[in-house]
């Protein structure tokens, strides 16, 4: 089906691509991944316009084939990595004998952004996207919760009348309709110093009210409805014989409903009108909403459907998952958009080491990406 891809190529750019430090807080090196493909898409003659959202991070990179407000398919991808700078250099693009491509970021989601390049490049190129209005965004911020570009990314949601977020597909090629919504919570406990040998009753210790208070978010999960609480980091205290008087700890919240939000939201407000510890001592909690959750409306379980069946003459088989991990689909989802996920080459490991991509993939993906725009833009789902 493809005419200008080839494999050779892509894993060339993609050697080049994994190898820079790209980083949400590394603003040059996303900015260097930006300035590949505004070469690449300005060669093709797209419109290209650099958004910048913050000093912390880099620019975005919107592109589209059409000057209109308005887009067909908004299609979602970032340009960070979760690694810090020297990642790279440590771990490198390598390939081995069986096609599994590894380094930081290779599937997560270089090797998808330019997977999206190629499948752009061909549909310009055999002249299907005529009449047709395509908006691409390279994200710059997406590992820290898209906190600078999610006014840009609702904005453009908006405009659009479906939206595909083109991270890796799961290791099994499973793609995604269902994500969790995210929340954080930091809290701070505040408490009373003493000495802990010669008059601890005095003191209030702000670890042992922090202790009380895990105990109880944990006893919130729901795991059945698919609520999660994960206190991922804690610290505090000043030495081993003082009664503590501050402590901090970092709070993850994922769930499938807004309204188990909300639950959650009501028991730490009840929580903060209390205190577990004598003497007082006191915890205060700020939360934030990081990403809504990303349910499946009906109109999107029928564009499910159709990408099955049009995976199917490709043999290409694969279900449609749900996952605890956010993306940038979750703004789209919740502003009433069409939306899936997971349409990149498969790939695994993300955030790790044993990060990977299968180079065996990308030319079947890249098909099946190819007919999913022709299909929404030539028979949009009903």
């Amino acid at each position: 089906m493809t005419k200008s891809f080839t494999l050779a190529e892509y894993l060339q750019n993609l050697e080049f691509l994994v190898n820079i430090d790209s980083g949400s807080y590394t603003p040059a090196g996303t900015k260097k991944v930006m300035e590949f493909f505004q070469e690449k898409f300005n060669l093709l003659g797209w419109n290209t316009e650099i958004h910048k959202t913050s000093d912390k991070v880099g620019p975005c990179l919107q592109i589209s084939n059409c000057p209109d407000e308005e887009y067909d398919v908004l299609l979602l991808g970032h340009m960070d990595t979760v690694f810090p700078e020297g990642t790279a250099a440590k771990r490198p693009y390598a390939i081995d004998k069986r096609a599994k491509v590894t380094g930081a970021g290779v599937s997560d989601m270089k090797g998808c952004l330019l997977m999206t390049y190629f499948a752009l490049k061909e549909l310009d190129q055999s002249k299907k996207l005529a009449g047709k209005r395509i908006c691409f965004l390279l994200n710059s911020d997406e590992e820290i919760g898209s906190l600078y570009s999610r006014t840009l990314i609702k904005a453009l949601a908006k405009k659009s009348s479906y939206a595909l977020v083109v991270e890796a597909a799961r290791p099994t090629g499973d793609m995604v309709n269902s994500r969790s919504g995210i929340a954080s919570c930091d809290l701070t406990a505040t408490g009373i110093a003493a000495h802990a040998g010669v008059n601890p009753q005095d003191g209030s210790s702000a670890i042992n009210e922090l202790a009380a208070w895990i105990l109880k978010l944990h006893a919130l999960s729901n795991y059945e409805l698919g609520t999660s609480i994960n206190v991922g980091i804690i610290n505090g205290g000043s030495a081993r014989n003082v009664v503590a008087e501050q402590a901090q700890a970092q709070v993850d919240i994922r769930f499938k409903q807004h309204s188990e939000f909300e639950r959650i939201s009501t028991a730490l407000h009840e929580l903060e009108q209390q205190s577990f510890t004598a003497g007082g001592a006191k915890i205060t909690c700020n939360t934030i909403l990081n990403r809504p959750p990303m349910n499946p409306s009906p109109q999107t379980l029928k564009l499910c459907k159709n990408i099955s069946d049009l995976g199917k003459s490709l043999d290409i088989d694969f279900n449609w998952v749900a996952t605890g991990g956010g993306s940038d689909g979750n703004y789209c989802a919740a502003l009433g958009i069409p939306t899936v996920d997971g349409l990149g080459p498969v790939g695994g490991g993300g955030h790790s080491v044993h990060e990977w991509l299968d180079a065996n993939s990308v030319k079947p993906r890249l098909n099946l990406l190819i007919k999913t725009i022709e299909f929404i833009t030539n028979s949009p789902v009903k």
